[in-house]
């Protein structure tokens, strides 16, 4: 019985162990969401019906649903105005996979041979934003984007997700990008996504 106790005990400090380690070291240092289960009902996403998804290089088409998954346009210090700039601004799709525990929300593209987009590591309501990119050809100097956010909001329907569940959100952000200094160039990325949550 003592030895059934022990045991019991030694599992639930490992537990405990485990659930501060993670509280500190991840879900801190995360920014809260704005949970909206409403969000899914925005007119955005009624339009986005009835547009043509954005297909990366390595997907085949036919696995992929063929309403338009995101309506963000990210752009470089100028609003785009003419319907060439707001076409390549808004040149981006939504993908979600599970990955080391969190919710791995991107809002990029993917040729197959670069690729690049923002970001959102979500947890339990909570989230990261950052920029990523890739490609295929290697560099001695590669090093990771220096950026600063000035603003972040993410919106999602749901405070947590499982896989095969849909993923509806909005985001909203202004980031400083450094990795061309002295000059600062600020990015802007506004609009609703929408995914659905793949197994790796």
């Amino acid at each position: 019985m003592k030895i059934l106790k022990y045991f019991l005990t030694f599992i639930f400090l490992i537990l405990a162990g485990y659930i501060l380690y993670f509280y500190v070291a991840v879900y801190s240092k995360l920014i809260p969401a704005i949970i909206d289960s409403n969000v899914k009902k925005e007119k955005a996403f009624r339009l986005m019906d009835m547009q043509k998804e954005i297909i990366n290089g390595t997907e085949i088409y036919d696995s992929i649903p063929r309403k338009k998954s995101s309506s963000v346009i990210l752009y470089a210090d100028k609003k785009p105005v003419t319907k060439d700039e707001l076409k390549m601004a808004g040149f981006n799709n939504c993908r979600a996979i599970r990955w080391k525990g969190k919710t791995r929300i991107t809002i990029g593209y993917n040729s197959g041979f670069s690729g690049g987009g923002y970001e959102i590591e979500y947890v339990l309501g909570r989230f990261k934003l950052q920029p990523y990119s890739f490609t295929d050809v290697v560099s001695e100097n590669s090093k990771e984007p220096l950026y600063k956010i000035i603003k972040q909001e993410v919106t999602l329907d749901k405070i947590n997700y499982k896989e095969g569940d849909s993923i509806y959100g909005k985001i909203d952000f202004i980031m400083e990008n450094n990795d061309f200094a002295p000059k600062k160039i600020i990015i802007y990325g506004n609009g609703y996504f929408r995914t659905k949550l793949e197994s790796l």
